[in-house]
């Protein structure tokens, strides 16, 4: 009998036990995980027993029988709700891939991409607990590839893509997702392509390509120079003026002299007034373009993103490449890619057909006008109206562009924008601040 007590005393503790882990873990999970709303009455999460908010992960208890095949993709608020039309192209898309597709249960959810909450860390975590949920498609900024790939959380494309598609994208875009000779994931969006913007109504000179007779016109130039942007405009002066960035050993590694003269020609604008004081104050575009809008300045440093969203009705604010040393600056960009995260090879080929899908040139074309994102294939891009202003520049731009070299938080980032925003503020010379970048990057 008292046999029989332990034992059941055993097993009600083992399963308060498993109960209280799965119930935190579910807790955890859940946060962060949000649905995309549907558009005109089309679901994007779409199953046989698809509840209205976000599936909890949780440990299954009991033996799951899969009646349907189930394609889980993931997405990051950036994608699926870049502007309410760009979601509801999105829908649209996937509304008729599940028409298309009546045997397969399509679920997409809401997640982030950064910190303990992303979907790579998801991935992390997941696999050991919860492997059934977790996604087989996923969309993440290009510079995570090589993370993901190397943690395995990611698998090659392989051939799951046509190489007719390769071939269709911007160099710079192909150059974002090869990794070591792989091809890490597809890169359906370019981002971060940097130009000048300017009131058409107050600027009635026509924009040099070269920076020295661009800051002596009678005009007012703003920019974020306290954050990113400011030390992107940095490096691509930088890479203009021939420096590298690794030494002859392969060291991650900056040059005095490069530097200094990419320096020198943001601190002679400043000097000379061109520059306004203000844009040291910040260290984004939205901020900076408040004072572009509201005419304090009449040129400012922005974005294909921002210009797309923000461009006036009335077409006053035009655009123009970036004047650099000798011809204009070179684009430096980054993107999102879409990844397979499955290792199942049955998998693999659902999350590959929805895809090629969603980068068939005129369903990317459509979407990317839509969300205001440039893509990365030219095909896609051709979709675009013909009457649009921004076209032919931007299509211009992306074959001239580059793949950004670093990432965003990497060390050179980091004393780059350090020194802009030293020789911006004039508290330090463009020569004292580029040995002091320089010596940074060797401790």
């Amino acid at each position: 009998m008292n046999k029989k007590v332990s034992l059941l005393l055993i097993l009600l503790l083992w399963l308060t036990v498993g109960c209280d882990l799965a119930s935190s873990f579910n807790q955890a999970i859940s946060e962060e995980s949000t649905p995309i709303p549907a558009e005109s009455g089309t679901a994007v999460a779409t199953s046989t027993a698809a509840p209205q908010t976000t599936p909890d992960i949780a440990i299954p208890t009991s033996p799951v029988t899969q009646t349907r095949p189930t394609l889980r993709v993931w997405l990051p608020p950036e994608i699926a709700l870049a502007t309410d039309e760009g979601a509801a192209v999105l829908n649209a898309q996937l509304a008729a891939y599940r028409s298309n597709h009546p045997y397969l249960d399509l679920i997409v959810e809401q997640k982030g991409v950064g910190g303990q909450s992303g979907i790579l860390n998801y991935l992390r975590t997941g696999r050991a607990v919860a492997p059934d949920i977790l996604p087989d498609l996923i969309a993440i900024p290009t510079d995570q590839l090589s993370l993901a790939l190397s943690e395995e959380l990611i698998y090659p494309l392989g051939n799951l893509v046509d190489t007719s598609l390769l071939e269709d994208l911007y160099p710079s875009a192909l150059n974002l997702v090869l990794k070591d000779n792989q091809l890490g994931g597809y890169p359906f969006v370019l981002t971060g392509l940097t130009h000048l913007t300017y009131n058409s109504e107050t600027v009635t000179n026509t924009i040099p390509n070269r920076w020295e007779p661009f800051i002596a016109q009678p005009n007012s130039f703003v920019f974020p120079a306290n954050g990113l942007a400011g030390g992107t405009l940095g490096l691509q002066f930088y890479l203009a003026a021939g420096g590298t960035l690794t030494n002859e050993a392969g060291q991650v590694a900056l040059q005095v002299e490069p530097l200094a003269t990419a320096l020198q020609q943001l601190f002679i604008a400043e000097n000379d007034g061109f520059i306004l004081d203000q844009s040291s104050n910040y260290s984004t575009f939205q901020e900076s373009w408040q004072l572009f809008q509201a005419g304090t300045a009449n040129v400012a440093l922005t974005n294909s993103e921002q210009y797309l969203r923000l461009r006036d009705a009335n077409g006053a604010y035009q655009v123009t490449a970036v004047p650099g040393l000798d011809r204009s600056l070179n684009p430096l960009v980054t993107g999102w890619a879409w990844a397979i995260s499955t290792s199942d090879p049955t998998r693999r080929e659902l999350a590959a057909e929805l895809l090629n899908t969603l980068i068939d040139s005129n369903n990317l074309g459509d979407w990317c006008y839509a969300s205001k994102y440039l893509p990365s294939r030219q095909a896609a891009l051709a979709f675009w109206p013909e009457d649009d202003a921004y076209l032919p520049f931007a299509s211009d731009q992306l074959s001239r562009a580059s793949a950004m070299p670093v990432s965003s938080t990497s060390n050179i980032m980091t004393v780059l924008n350090n020194a802009v925003f030293d020789v911006i503020t004039l508290t330090k010379t463009p020569q004292v601040a580029a040995e002091e970048a320089v010596a940074a990057l060797q401790q």
